[in-house]
């Protein structure tokens, strides 16, 4: 080739690509002037005939925001996805409630739940409450990279419990894996840098996401419908470990800190089973809170110590009462107290020693339990 015919096609290939990025500029532009949903913004349309609960192809399903009625009880939801007001820059120490729907608050209002009323008592510390209805483990981790680090929280209050513990038709290693499973995976920073482009997450939603809807509506809300329960926890017991373990070691290299909350419930009033199935999982939480030094705020204990009935207590099997959320933040601001909280809230340490597991005996078992005592007899969220 002739040097003017080198300059001809290097002035073409110059001139294409002056178009191409006017073209992808244009296109970028045309992105941004339009609604783009994002992983950070809950979708707007509700499951199944829920007020509350939207699908979510990254969460599985998250909370409508909006003033709404869920049985006689008005609730507020933020921008956020959140049962919380608006949050603006911090005043003081934040804390992040992490949970499903008896942390939420099921059934009373939002100053009743024991986050607002720990939060009234905390002489300028912040409690949000970021528990969402039927949230495992996965989930709330998901929650927290998608939304939750962006309040900067010092301190998480981690009570996930009855979600992973439940016998469903599905497990969460799968089914979130199949929707947010990319943030572990290799191309994680490559996609976090894309989608700062709007345009990105337009194509992204067109072609993966929204094809994907309708699943995700589908198993939104009562997860998994009418069918047959697998017998296997939703969270096996060594995920679960892992997944508080995580939680830990994200707030450990924010040198933040983590307090867990084991949830009561009805029986631990009034005992039906001298051997109940989530008692693995409390030990779990207890091993994980040893391991890196933070502090567990027992439930069980102090609504046993109260003296009041079990209706006194629950709604139902598990979720507490406008007393039963006021014993969980006494048992919260006990545990933070030695922290110097509400000025300060604890940090978790590297950890001290190797977290073991205990074997779980109804994995697997779920079905062959007899009424009465089935370890899915306490289901969140439902």
């Amino acid at each position: 080739m002739t040097r003017t015919g080198r300059r001809s096609l290097a002035r073409r290939a110059a001139i294409g690509l002056v178009v191409g990025a006017a073209i992808l500029a244009s296109a970028e532009l045309l992105a941004r002037t339009r609604i783009v949903p994002d992983a950070a913004t809950p979708l707007g349309e509700p499951v199944d005939g829920s007020v509350l609960l939207t699908g979510d192809p990254w969460l599985l399903w998250s909370l409508r925001p909006g003033d709404h009625e869920e049985v006689g009880v008005p609730v507020h939801i933020n921008a956020l996805g959140m049962r919380d007001g608006a949050r603006g820059g911090k005043r003081g120490v934040r804390a992040l409630a992490l949970g499903d729907s008896s942390v939420y608050g099921f059934g009373v209002r939002d100053n009743e739940v024991f986050s607002a009323v720990l939060e009234a008592r905390g002489a300028g510390a912040e409690v949000v409450n970021a528990a969402v209805p039927g949230y495992s483990t996965y989930q709330s981790l998901n929650l927290l990279d998608m939304r939750g680090w962006s309040l900067d929280p010092d301190l998480l209050v981690v009570a996930n419990i009855w979600s992973d513990n439940n016998f469903d038709s599905f497990t969460d290693r799968d089914l979130v894996a199949s929707y947010a499973g990319w943030r572990a995976s290799a191309t994680h920073t490559l996609r976090l840098g894309l989608e700062a482009s709007a345009l990105f997450r337009w194509l992204d939603w067109t072609l993966r996401v929204a094809p994907q809807g309708e699943r995700a509506r589908k198993v939104g809300w009562q997860v998994g419908g009418s069918d047959r329960r697998t017998g296997n926890r939703r969270v096996d017991i060594l995920s679960y470990a892992a997944n508080l373990d995580a939680m830990c070691a994200r707030m450990y290299a924010r040198g933040g800190g983590v307090v867990f909350l084991v949830l009561a419930n009805r029986e631990d009033v009034e005992p039906l089973s001298a051997d109940p199935a989530w008692e693995p999982y409390r030990d779990v939480m207890r091993g994980v809170a040893a391991r890196w030094g933070a502090p567990i705020a027992e439930a069980p204990t102090a609504f046993r110590a109260s003296g009041r009935s079990a209706d006194a207590l629950f709604l139902d099997q598990m979720h507490p009462t406008p007393l039963g959320h006021t014993l969980m933040a006494d048992v919260v601001e006990a545990a933070l107290g030695p922290a110097g909280w509400p000025a300060r809230a604890p940090t978790v340490h590297a950890p001290n020693a190797p977290l073991v597991v205990p074997a779980d005996p109804f994995e697997g078992k779920g079905l062959e339990e007899p009424a009465g005592n089935t370890p899915g007899a306490v289901r969140s969220g439902n």
